[in-house]
């Protein structure tokens, strides 16, 4: 196993919790990458105790923020990153906007995850193998990347199409970036940890009762959703697999959309343009 830096995304509670108490178990060092660095200080504390690793830090990073991205990685000083695990994930149930005018669940689940991702490119691959670890869902094969993907608007908004289509985004983004790296030190896979119970389920009930107390036997814990994600980080099985989706522990098949080679494509281009009209925007404002 990599013995060098591991950074987790929301990584205070339910899967991400799980995720950083495993790896912290195992001697690494560690950065936990979360929004609410106050509320956090105190998993942080409790991971430390259990492990006995002095070595997690707890860094700022909210992905709702191109400044807070670009400050999170400039914070890292050219660190060589050997695992990134994107985790965080957002499922709004209403709409709102990211401090940089994104609908707030494609912001976070997609452009700030592909963000972060790009940025840190730099710090992987130098000196050992890198692996990266993307988050989607089973909801992905409800997502549709259509025209208006980035320009969601409060009539239109739908909080069970947003979800899925992120994380559709989310594996097409797997797919082309796997490409793009080939022949780099870099490997990239998705996850689908499953139906986990963790805040996103507390705050977004099932429509309906009734369909809440039937879903609710195959909800896995945080620990049990986490697997799958600590497997692709860990083991020396997955060192060279690239572009994968799992679930379970397995290899699954990905939906049509994320075989498209030129799709995925497309949607590179279109974050890439987008990006760059945000980032303009904040050099533009002296922020960046």
């Amino acid at each position: 196993m990599n013995k060098g830096l591991f950074i987790i995304t929301g990584a205070n509670g339910g899967m991400g919790k799980a995720i950083t108490r495993a790896i912290a178990g195992m001697g690494v060092p560690v950065i936990m990458a979360c929004r609410n660095v106050e509320r956090a200080a105190g998993v942080r504390d409790e991971i430390v105790r259990e492990t006995g690793n002095g070595r997690v830090e707890l860094h700022q990073l909210d992905l709702a923020s191109v400044a807070s991205i670009r400050s999170f990685v400039d914070g890292l000083n050219g660190r060589e990153v050997s695992v990134l695990v994107n985790n965080a994930g957002i499922m709004c149930r209403d709409f709102t906007t990211t401090e940089d005018g994104l609908e707030m669940t494609v912001g976070v689940n997609y452009v700030g995850t592909w963000l972060l991702t790009n940025w840190l490119l730099p710090n992987m691959g130098k000196t050992g193998k890198t692996r990266i670890i993307n988050t989607s869902s089973v909801t992905c094969k409800m997502g549709e990347i259509g025209d208006h993907f980035f320009e969601l608007d409060p009539e239109h908004y739908r909080r069970f199409k947003a979800y899925p289509n992120s994380k559709l985004a989310i594996l097409m983004f797997t797919a082309e970036l796997a490409r793009r790296v080939q022949g780099r030190a870099i490997t990239v896979n998705a996850v689908d940890p499953g139906v986990v119970n963790t805040g996103m389920i507390t705050m977004h009930k099932w429509y309906d009762p009734l369909a809440d107390v039937f879903f609710r036997p195959f909800i896995k814990s945080p620990e049990r959703g986490a697997m799958t994600a600590i497997l692709l980080a860990t083991s020396d099985r997955y060192v060279n697999v690239s572009g994968g989706f799992f679930r379970n522990k397995r290899q699954v098949g990905v939906p049509k959309a994320v075989l498209d080679g030129e799709a995925c494509r497309k949607l590179w281009f279109q974050t890439e343009q987008l990006v760059a009209g945000l980032v303009g925007s904040k050099l533009k404002k002296g922020e960046n």
